[in-house]
């Protein structure tokens, strides 16, 4: 399996994920002949796809919550925004349960690293940023064996961690640019209102509304609302503000295209003296596969290959399958583990391949 542009579908390319859209399945898993849809999926905002072809074959991409799970916590997301909008109230029972349902996915799967594996429409990225913080989050506090108590109210939070955005201005907050100075004043309220909107809910604890308040925070005191610093930030809004930024980083913007993973976990460690928690980086970034399984990537000796498998605790280091020469001709796939070969490192990842116009197969 692995991950591609519509761009770059061919005739023999099997679909091997289920794409979902609004919570509706539009295309389902083994679906052939995938060129009659690309039309389709490109009018919805879905621009990639995994599929299993010949030179992926084998190679597997785990993810800690299912793709079943992620329609549901979009589709309790989008009614409970739904609700509050049109009775000025919110019902926080649904997102108990999902984040429940999240945790319990999480606590099940043993020793995944994370990969990008939502697949969504541009018209879902905050539903869909909104997921992804949450799975983020939870791995961290699992790695910091928290309770199911505690991961509940941080799963809560993280889902909510945005929703004072529906208090704003909608033509500034989907803005298909950059803001202006103004603009973001106007969007920073949106840490105050989700506050106060959390504040209705007598479901949701202060724990998880000190979230939504505080996620724009950082070490350094040049976070907002509050400017607060160090330790007057709780823990939870310190994991949220990293798994905000670093999906945030990885996500296709419509005023600026994502980046690879390896590049925001640079980002992240560049910034922990100043904005981020050193020790909480450090455990989020052993839970990353910074080149994800089925991505393309070239060697430093100019092969071109897909990442098979993490090794643990080594994220630059993957096994690889060559599948193309330095010279651009193509070869019988075979492994290379760079835990192995030392002599051999990862020059660029498949985005910074597309951005350079390589020939990719």
């Amino acid at each position: 399996m692995r991950l591609v542009s519509l761009a770059m579908i061919t005739e023999e390319m099997v679909l091997a994920q289920p794409i979902y859209y609004a919570d509706n399945l539009i295309l389902k898993e083994g679906v052939t002949n995938l060129n009659r849809f690309t039309k389709r999926l490109k009018s919805l905002g879905i621009d990639l796809v995994y599929i299993y072809d010949e030179i992926s074959d084998g190679i597997e991409i785990p993810d800690v919550i299912s793709n079943e799970t992620r329609a549901t916590c979009k589709r309790v997301l989008q009614d409970t925004v739904d609700r509050f909008l049109v009775e000025d109230s919110m019902d926080g029972e649904g997102i108990v349960n999902v984040a429940d349902c999240v945790i319990r996915e999480i606590l099940q799967n043993k020793d995944v690293q994370l990969n990008l594996n939502d697949i969504s429409s541009a018209d879902e990225y905050t539903l869909a940023h909104s997921v992804s913080t949450t799975v983020y989050a939870l791995v961290i506090a699992k790695e910091l064996n928290y309770n199911k108590s505690l991961m509940n109210k941080l799963a809560i939070g993280a889902l909510l961690h945005d929703v004072g955005k529906v208090a704003l201005d909608r033509n500034i907050v989907f803005k298909p640019d950059r803001l202006t100075d103004e603009e973001y004043k106007h969007v920073q309220l949106h840490a105050q209102k989700g506050y106060e909107i959390l504040k209705k809910c007598n479901e949701i604890t202060e724990l998880s509304r000190i979230i939504a308040l505080t996620h724009h925070e950082r070490i350094n005191g040049a976070g907002y609302p509050k400017g607060l610093q160090g330790s007057e930030i709780h823990q939870f809004s310190k994991i949220v503000a990293i798994a905000d930024v670093y999906d945030a980083l990885t996500s296709e913007r419509c005023y600026r295209k994502k980046w690879p993973a390896h590049r925001a976990a640079d980002y992240l460690v560049e910034n922990t003296e100043g904005q981020f928690d050193v020790e909480l980086v450090s455990i989020f970034l052993k839970q990353i596969a910074l080149f994800p399984n089925g991505s393309m990537v070239q060697l430093s000796n100019g092969d071109i290959a897909l990442v098979e498998r993490q090794n643990k605790n080594m994220p630059l280091r993957p096994v690889v399958r060559v599948f193309q020469k330095g010279n651009g001709n193509k070869v019988k796939p075979y492994h290379v583990n760079l835990m192995e070969d030392l002599s051999i490192t990862i020059l660029q990842s498949e985005l910074e391949l597309q951005d350079g116009k390589n020939n990719l197969a």
